[in-house]
């Protein structure tokens, strides 16, 4: 017991020197927060499908939770597609499970600024089960594509706030 205090202890110790903080907290009076950077950003490119409504409200989410109305000072531009994949296959060449890849191509530029920031593709594999039932096939398929806006969501937030992180003053 006492060489697992003392292992955690060390590694507290190793995790405050290693100069470790926070992204999405404040630096200080006068420093821009990485929240404040991800709540200035405008998205674009998600219209017209239903993917692209989910992915487009789980940034939403991710990027600005508390829904700040801040001025845009960024363009975060997005194009998503998916793949279904079978995963699957009984003897009998009926397929029981399915793969839904979702993958995001995204560039995050800054209003008025032709340089690019961050320009990059993400994907995330969401997995359901299929059987024989029509309906219950239908509400697996759009809760394994729900989850897999939300990982993609949250892949792209966190490529965004450590690029952001990465230009802020540490302190």
């Amino acid at each position: 017991m006492r060489c697992r205090r003392a292992l955690l202890l060390a590694l507290a110790a190793g995790v405050g020197a290693c100069n470790f903080r926070p992204m999405l907290l404040s630096k200080g009076p006068g420093d821009a927060t990485v929240g404040a950077e991800l709540a200035a950003i405008e998205i674009r490119g998600l219209e017209g499908d239903r993917l692209g409504y989910l992915v487009r409200n789980a940034l939403l989410d991710e990027l600005n939770p508390a829904g700040l109305d801040v001025p845009e000072r960024y363009v975060l531009s997005v194009r998503v597609r998916s793949q279904a994949r079978e995963l699957g296959i009984q003897l009998d060449s009926t397929i029981t499970r399915y793969n839904l890849a979702v993958t995001a191509l995204f560039e995050l530029r800054e209003k008025g600024v032709d340089e690019v920031l961050i320009d990059s593709t993400i994907e995330r594999v969401s997995s359901y089960n299929v059987s024989r039932e029509p309906y219950a096939d239908l509400v697996a398929s759009q809760t394994a594509e729900r989850r897999a806006a939300e990982l993609v969501s949250e892949g792209i937030g966190t490529l965004i706030a450590a690029h952001f992180a990465r230009q802020a003053p540490v302190t």
